[in-house]
């Protein structure tokens, strides 16, 4: 698979950490209030942050 993207490559991979943590606060916020958090969520946040570390890399 082949993405092109307009200016700097390494922006999406930073585009999708932002959003990694911005999830990662809410799941936390969650967490303290006592909510239900699920498993899925928290695998969505650990495959986006490692997607977009790998892709810093590789940019």
């Amino acid at each position: 698979m082949n993405i092109k993207l307009g200016g700097d490559p390494s922006l999406f991979g930073w585009f999708i950490i932002a959003i990694a943590v911005i999830m990662t606060i809410g799941i936390y916020i969650a967490y303290r209030k006592r909510q239900v958090i699920k498993w899925k969520y928290l695998l969505a946040v650990i495959i986006m942050l490692v997607v977009g570390i790998k892709w810093i890399i590789e940019n």
